[in-house]
């Protein structure tokens, strides 16, 4: 079995021949750890179906598909130009790659051989932006949102209900909360909601309001943190 060390750098070596810094890519992907308690949380459920929302370019979507080779996997993203997506960050790398994230998904998917077990989907998932100051630059960078549906009800009601979810997309408290009610229907009783960055830095401390105001929605949901992993017990 391939341990989740090896899937990730996998994922980080071929990405990293494609163009992408890899420090860029280490920056704002899953870290070791993070991919250690998703795919233990993973294994515990063990799932038939998952639904990873925001996959950026495909470190944690290839992790998923390595270490968990009988689940089938449907992914959604807003599908951003990398360069976008680094104006977007909080930290900034001298990135000049118009390439699209689910280009680099398809190519590390088709690369590692686990293509055919992934739905890759483009468009948001529950809403588009909801921070103006997000969708003032994604606008003025020359993309017109509405070039990009929302697509999560659409692809639950088709390919849900999912074991699991990994849910690590816009993390601004507006959007998480929305994700989560929407991703609540679709997850089977005994199932997860897993998120990523719930730490105590500035990202975290949004995703964990999200979380908080979802809870005041659902105070019968149960939500746990291991480092910057949370999990919510459906």
């Amino acid at each position: 079995m391939i341990t989740v060390k090896e899937a990730r750098e996998k994922a980080l070596s071929f990405l990293s021949k494609q163009g992408l810094e890899r420090e860029f890519i280490e920056n704002v992907s899953v870290k070791l750890d993070d991919a250690e308690k998703l795919i233990n949380i993973s294994r515990k459920k063990q799932p038939q179906k998952i639904l990873e929302i925001g996959t950026f370019v495909g470190v944690s979507t290839a992790v998923l598909g390595l270490c968990l080779p009988e689940t089938k996997i449907v992914c959604i993203d807003a599908d951003l130009p990398v360069t976008l997506q680094n104006i977007l960050c909080v930290k900034k790398f001298e990135i000049n790659n118009e390439k699209t994230n689910l280009y680099f998904v398809e190519k590390v998917l088709q690369q590692l051989e686990i293509l055919t077990r992934f739905t890759l989907k483009r468009g948001f998932f529950s809403c588009c932006f909801p921070n103006k100051e997000d969708l003032d630059q994604v606008v003025n960078y020359g993309i017109k949102p509405e070039d990009r549906e929302i697509i999560g009800p659409k692809v639950c009601e088709k390919y849900g209900p999912f074991d699991m979810a990994f849910l690590d997309a816009d993390h601004r408290k507006e959007a998480v909360k929305q994700d989560l009610i929407l991703l609540s229907r679709y997850i089977r009783p005994g199932g997860a909601i897993v998120l990523h960055d719930v730490g105590l830095d500035y990202w975290g401390q949004e995703v964990r309001q999200g979380v908080e105001q979802f809870l005041k929605e659902y105070p019968q949901k149960e939500f746990r943190i291991e480092g910057e992993i949370g999990f919510i017990s459906i």
